[in-house]
C-alpha cells in the first residue's frame, strides 16, 4: 500500500511538472506576418461569394528564397482555396520572423 501512495505522489508531481513545461515555451505570435496575410489576401471576387463567414486553417512552407508556398487551406470552398493559394503562393513576406525551410499554420478569418 505504501508504495501505491509513493508511486501516484510521483505521477501527480511528473503531470505537475509537464504542465507547466509546456507554459514555459508560448506558440510564437508573428504579428507581422499576420499583418502582411491579411493584405496579401484582401477582400476579392472570391470573398463576396462566401454565404457565411469562414476560418480557414493555412499551412505554408518558407522556401530557402523567402517564397510562400501554400501546402493546404482546409475549406471545402474551392473558390476560397483556389483564392487563397492565388494569393499567397511565390509571394515575399517583407517580413524576417519565419525560418526559411519550416512549416508554419496561420488561422485567417473570411467574412461574408
Amino acid at each position: 500500500m505504501k508504495k501505491l501512495v509513493l508511486s501516484l505522489v510521483v505521477a501527480l508531481f511528473a503531470n505537475v511538472a509537464l504542465v507547466s513545461a509546456k507554459d514555459m515555451y508560448p506558440k510564437k505570435s508573428y504579428v507581422k506576418v499576420n499583418q502582411e496575410l491579411s493584405s496579401l489576401l484582401n477582400p476579392s471576387y472570391a470573398v463576396g461569394l462566401l454565404e457565411e463567414s469562414e476560418v480557414v486553417k493555412v499551412k505554408i512552407l518558407v522556401t530557402e528564397a523567402g517564397d510562400i508556398v501554400v501546402l493546404q487551406a482546409d475549406t471545402k470552398n474551392e473558390a476560397l482555396d483556389y483564392y487563397i493559394k492565388e494569393s499567397l503562393n511565390y509571394k515575399k513576406f517583407s517580413t524576417n520572423e519565419l525560418t526559411p525551410g519550416a512549416h508554419y499554420e496561420f488561422m485567417v478569418n473570411f467574412k461574408s
